[in-house]
């Protein structure tokens, strides 16, 4: 897992990566090539998402991170 100012921004997992991109970006990211919500407990988590690695990676994970960066960074620091 990443942070950017104490706040998770991304993290990785075998096969995909993920990305906090806040409630009001997911409509914008689950229209994105691979991308799934990310449900760890059964429970989809808002504001966090699964994508692809290969289509992560297809896209560039340089224009993920900014779009995660969107939310996260104005996000208050811890």
């Amino acid at each position: 897992c990443w942070t950017l100012n104490g706040n998770m921004l991304c993290g990785v997992e075998v096969g995909r990566f993920m990305f906090r991109v806040g409630k009001d970006q997911e409509s914008e990211a689950f229209s994105r090539p691979g991308v799934s919500p990310m449900d760890i407990t059964g429970k989809p988590m808002r504001g966090f998402i699964w994508v692809d690695a290969d289509a992560a990676i297809d896209a560039g994970l340089d224009d993920w991170i900014a779009f995660a960066t969107r939310f996260v960074g104005a996000l208050a620091p811890k």
